[in-house]
């Protein structure tokens, strides 16, 4: 450290006080000594103020000497930079470890021991750690073969799946990245819903090929008994009849897996794309349609709201009605009555479908919407039906702001109901259905001529037979036809 022009004036203003004093009292020793001694106080002085900076450092040092000014100030600025690249760092470590608690998966550092130097949070969710366990061995804290095999490096693969200590039905992959110092990286992640979807897509795939082994085994045994015998016109006419059911139960399988598979990829539609629907109407349709499956086997209670018209998609809406009610026929014995409501409800509107069949066990209810999930298999290949029904009615409420709910009880029969909100409802006044224009016209001919026509008494409605009778009225909120 070279001297500054203000430390040699000192120097040399000493020196000359120190020769006049000698020179005076004939002491040039004593005095050359006292100036020495000052010296050195100053120095001693300029070296305590950079001592009490040292323990503080947050301020200028207080030096008044300009050599020690220099050097500490040169010691300032370079323990402000320090701060300030400490600061920065501290800042993206905050930053790294904000980003690896918000991961899913558990992310774990361990040294060449194998002991946890950090962790982030999911590791404390998904592995159990706790901040007490920084500094011991992983592989002794988690004791599970395998993975105590991956803390310690020993598998060749860096990639291991296993059952989670703490939860057996939990599966969790865990894979080792080795990084720098002899450290590495544990990462553990949940696979149990991962395993899950593989095993519908397996069993997906195993279901549609089944579904359409059986029919296509039909449709082959046909053309080969008219490929290598030489029929008549009239045994090839009765093969071709009976090769209709099965192409048409294919056909019906690969409609219901466009239908779903557009319902599934497509996002819910836009309000400018929803229409009001007369659900009243689609009930009908679907009705007539079920009487045909049902072949007169059933009776149908149906009370629906002809004012009540639902927002929404209407070739959805009917492929929901119309499975919700075929469904209904499928799994109802003979003579049992299914009855279809739509009400108005406190919070808007509800859908339901009930039926006498052989109702549902509790374990089997929340499963019911799964792709090709039957309760009874044998049964439910004799009743038809592509397996598919349920799974299209809980996409298509979902679509609609709605979700299929059931309540069932083995051997009194099930139902399946949905709740529309009533932002999705409009009302309207509904004309006049047409055996209630009849009936009005029958009574006002009957009011001229002054008496009742003989078929229009009210006694002698609903009677032309058991299964068989219809009945309408113009009201909205009596049922609309029982049969």
């Amino acid at each position: 450290m070279s001297l500054s022009t203000q430390e040699w004036v000192i120097i040399a203003g000493l020196l000359l006080a120190a020769s006049v004093i000698g020179f005076a009292f004939d002491a040039f020793a004593a005095a050359y000594l006292a100036a020495a001694i000052v010296w050195i106080a100053l120095q001693q002085r300029e070296l305590r103020a950079l001592e009490r900076w040292s323990r503080a450092r947050l301020t200028r040092p207080d030096q008044r000497l300009e050599s020690w000014v220099t050097v500490a100030d040169r010691l300032f600025r370079a323990h402000r930079g320090l701060r300030q690249r400490t600061r920065r760092v501290l800042e993206q470590f905050g930053g790294l470890r904000v980003i690896t608690d918000a991961l899913p998966d558990a992310a774990v550092i361990i040294d060449q021991s194998g002991a946890i130097e950090s962790f982030n949070s999911a590791a404390e969710e998904l592995l159990h750690l706790k901040r007490s366990d920084r500094g011991g061995n992983l592989a002794a804290l988690l004791r599970q073969p395998d993975f105590a095999s991956l803390a310690r490096g020993r598998p060749v693969d860096t990639l291991v799946e296993f059952a989670s200590p703490f939860d057996e039905e939990r599966r969790l992959e865990a894979r080792r990245i080795a990084i720098s110092s002899g450290h590495a990286l544990i990462l553990v992640r949940d696979v149990t819903q991962l395993n899950r979807l593989l095993t519908m897509r397996q069993d997906f795939v195993a279901n549609v090929s089944h579904e359409l082994r059986t029919p296509l085994t039909v449709v082959v045994g046909y053309l080969e008994t008219m490929a290598s015998e030489d029929l008549d016109p009239a045994t090839l006419r009765e093969l071709l009849r009976k090769l209709e059911p099965p192409t048409l139960r294919m056909r019906a399988l690969v409609d219901d897996l466009l239908l779903l598979s557009r319902l599934e990829a497509n996002p819910p539609p836009d309000s400018g794309d929803l229409t009001p629907v007369d659900l009243a109407a689609v009930i009908r349709s679907c009705v007539s349609e079920a009487r045909v499956l049902s072949e007169g086997r059933h009776r149908f209670d149906v009370d629906a709201d002809r004012s009540l018209r639902l927002l929404g998609m209407e070739s959805e809406l009917l492929s929901a009605v119309l499975n919700l009610i075929t469904n209904a026929v499928r799994y109802s014995p003979d003579g049992g009555r299914i009855r279809i409501r739509w009400q108005r409800t406190d919070t808007g509107a509800r859908f339901s479908v009930t039926d006498e069949g052989i109702g549902i066990a509790p374990e089997h209810i929340a499963r019911v919407t799964e792709r090709f999930y039957r309760v009874d298999l044998a049964k439910a290949r004799v009743r038809g039906g592509t397996g598919l029904g349920l799974a299209i009615v809980k996409h298509v409420l979902k679509r609609h702001r709605s979700q299929l709910r059931v309540e069932s009880e083995l051997g009194r029969g099930s139902t399946f109901y949905c709740d529309f909100p009533e932002a999705l409802l409009t009302t309207v006044t509904p004309a006049p259905s047409a055996s209630a224009a009849r009936a009005a016209r029958a009574a006002g001919a009957g009011a001229a001529t002054g008496g009742t026509p003989s078929g229009n008494s009210p006694s002698g409605r609903g009677q032309s037979g058991h299964g068989h009778s219809g009945t309408s009225t113009a009201s909205n909120s009596q049922p609309e036809e029982q049969q």
